[in-house]
């Protein structure tokens, strides 16, 4: 069986060493797993990596880097989504969601929020909402990268978070 794959886009070098610090300083607070800053596009692909390598090469040769701007700083009862920087959807956000959709048959726009989480922790309400209070979180971040994740030994194996490993990644123009 092939793993799921999630086609994450990264904040550019500085960006992502600004992300990373929130993440691993959340992680060390919080006894909380750390990742790579990330927003995913899409996740659960089955189309195997060589399609869906092919498929970024295509919608993505031309692609420049974009900024995206913050909306707000939110909180879920989501495991993935436990504290999160919500972002607008601006177009090119739309243009990347829709083009990688027709060629992976997910269309539905509707479930698209994107946003960058900052911790991966089971937290009361709370404590979630002290911890937003206590960010300071800039207002716009540059996106220069398209990556494929997926988990080192299955399927099932997604919740865990430290068996994550890049697949192959693509630096925009």
């Amino acid at each position: 069986m092939n793993n799921l794959l999630s086609v994450w886009l990264v904040p550019a070098k500085d960006d992502e060493a600004y992300l990373s610090k929130i993440i691993t300083d959340l992680g060390a607070e919080y006894n909380a797993p750390l990742f790579t800053p990330h927003l995913t596009l899409f996740g659960n692909i089955d189309i195997g990596l060589d399609k869906l390598k092919n498929v970024l090469n295509e919608i993505f040769a031309d692609t420049k880097a974009f900024a995206i701007k913050k909306t707000v700083i939110g909180q879920s009862e989501a495991f993935f989504k436990t504290v999160f920087i919500e972002f607008e959807l601006n177009e090119k956000l739309k243009k990347l969601y829709l083009t990688l959709a027709e060629k992976t048959d997910k269309k539905d726009i509707s479930t698209f929020k994107p946003h960058i989480s900052l911790i991966y922790k089971t937290m009361p309400k709370e404590e979630k909402l002290r911890t937003i209070e206590k960010l300071n979180i800039k207002d716009e971040f540059l996106i220069d990268k398209i990556v494929v994740n997926a988990p080192k030994t299955g399927d099932k194996d997604f919740l865990d978070v430290e068996n994550w490993r890049i697949l192959y990644k693509k630096t925009f123009i």
